[in-house]
């Protein structure tokens, strides 16, 4: 990311460059799935894929009807009106419905993935011409947004009915338009503008994804902000994309809010006040979330895969049933009163990012005739202790390298000024690695520890674009150190 050097590219140029960008990135993805061999990677359901699906149309073709454990994802959909009458709203949901109309009868989530593949190469295809404004192999920057999607980890979502692979894709347009923005300057007008389109889209699509997203929606609008376009009037281009990008999130945010509140506010009540407050604070803090002593015996528990709920024990309709807002902020409340106690539940939000690929949820297509498992693993799902600890420390990375990675990140884009050509690498890592952190918390802070792997999922995508571009920071200032030195 040095000052570009040199007469500027032909515009015929320029798109041959996005094309290419594009077509490799999508081919990226396409290699990565196993799409083209009739049984691609994919993600098992693991009951949260039936917000999606029944908006859509979509009837599973299994011996049950259900789509939820069965050992693999579900190949095939009868296509026909929604069986939900209030389906999530979603831009998961818009892409899914869209696949319906190429097909006849019969739906596979296979369609999906080759969708996603294309949408992928579009943003980079894109992303790469504007970029290419300060070069051609400035473009080249919009790759690192890309390479994480190499290894089914991230991509395998794509062939799935859950949410996540919207998010995915609006946040790897944030990352490709914001590689595009440092890769260019304030004179290359219509790239930039192009650039902070593509932040501001991304933001959209991963925030009306999932609302738990909505961290990559405020770094997009804070990217567009502070971003020049132009050198009369720099300033204004910029906040103007911002402010759209802003007022066009909060209807959709808002409702999606709103909807989290009405169908789950016992559930996130429980999951945080269970798996993670008495987790970490002991059972002397039951009387300051107005439990009473026995509550502590459900410690370690979640809503859901867990032992059963103490459904229509007074204490517990009262607190999580009845009064779960009331409780929720009385738990939150104590997470801030105890510092301690917040950093060790982000740093196990943290770790878990180191288990993204989530082995949990099978990546084969699942065989017909299997009937549905009534609930999937604890311990991974993190529902039940001490089998969430032993998952954490299965993992082979360090524990705490998530945790270092964001305090180097950070650390890197606060001195970035001083950094020279090394700056914008810096900056790059410092945006990711901050997005990763707050979705940490979004997630502690929203369902406790209670499926934290899935939900940091998004979080590890982050840190990983966070170490590349720190990686490219060491390697333009080794680079300029030796060009000193000569």
């Amino acid at each position: 990311m040095a000052t570009p050097s040199g007469p500027p590219p032909r515009p015929r140029d320029r798109v041959l460059v996005g094309l290419a960008g594009g077509v490799a990135a999508a081919l990226l993805v396409v290699l990565a799935l196993r799409l083209p061999t009739g049984r691609p990677l994919g993600v098992e359901d693991n009951g949260d894929g039936y917000r999606l699906y029944c908006g859509a149309g979509l009837r599973p073709d299994t011996l049950d009807g259900f789509a939820s454990w069965q050992d693999g994802w579900v190949q095939t959909y009868a296509v026909g009106p929604p069986t939900c009458v209030d389906p999530v709203p979603s831009s998961a949901l818009v892409i899914a419905r869209a696949t319906t109309w190429l097909t006849s009868g019969t739906w596979t989530p296979g369609v999906l993935g080759w969708t996603y593949a294309v949408l992928v190469g579009l943003v980079v295809g894109v992303g790469a011409w504007a970029a290419s404004a300060a070069g051609r192999r400035r473009a080249l920057v919009v790759a690192v947004p890309v390479l994480p999607l190499a290894a089914a980890t991230f991509p395998r979502f794509f062939v799935s009915t859950y949410s996540e692979p919207a998010g995915l894709l609006g946040c790897l347009a944030t990352a490709v338009g914001v590689a595009a923005v440092l890769a260019t300057h304030r004179e290359h007008r219509a790239a930039r503008v192009t650039a902070l389109v593509l932040v501001g889209a991304g933001g959209l699509v991963a925030t009306t994804a999932k609302v738990a997203y909505v961290p990559v929606l405020a770094v997009a609008v804070l990217v567009c902000a502070a971003t020049a376009v132009g050198v009369r009037r720099p300033r204004r281009a910029g906040p103007a994309v911002a402010v759209v990008t802003a007022l066009l999130a909060v209807a959709p945010v808002l409702d999606a809010v709103e909807r989290q509140q009405q169908f789950y506010a016992s559930v996130n009540a429980h999951d945080l006040v269970f798996t993670t407050v008495l987790l970490e604070l002991g059972p002397g803090a039951t009387a300051d979330l107005g439990l009473p002593p026995e509550a502590a015996a459900l410690t370690g528990n979640g809503y859901f895969n867990g032992p059963p709920r103490p459904d229509g024990v007074a204490w517990w309709e009262d607190a999580i049933a009845a009064r779960s807002g009331e409780t929720r902020s009385a738990a939150l409340g104590l997470l801030a009163e105890h510092p301690a106690a917040s950093l060790r539940a982000v740093g196990v939000g943290l770790q878990a990012t180191t288990r993204a690929d989530l082995p949990y949820l099978d990546s084969g297509p699942a065989r017909a005739s299997r009937l549905a498992s009534p609930s999937g693993d604890p311990g991974w799902s993190g529902a039940r202790q001490p089998d969430l600890a032993q998952v954490l420390d299965a993992t082979s990375r360090p524990p705490w390298v998530p945790s270092v990675l964001v305090v180097l990140a950070l650390v890197a884009a606060a001195t970035a000024r001083w950094q020279g050509r090394a700056g914008r690498w810096s900056l790059a890592a410092g945006l990711a690695a901050a997005t990763a952190l707050a979705l940490v918390v979004v997630a502690v802070a929203g369902d406790g520890y209670f499926e934290v792997f899935k939900h940091v999922w998004l979080a590890a995508y982050l840190l990983a674009l966070a170490g590349l571009a720190l990686a490219g920071a060491a390697a333009t200032a080794v680079v300029a150190a030796v060009r000193r030195t000569r």
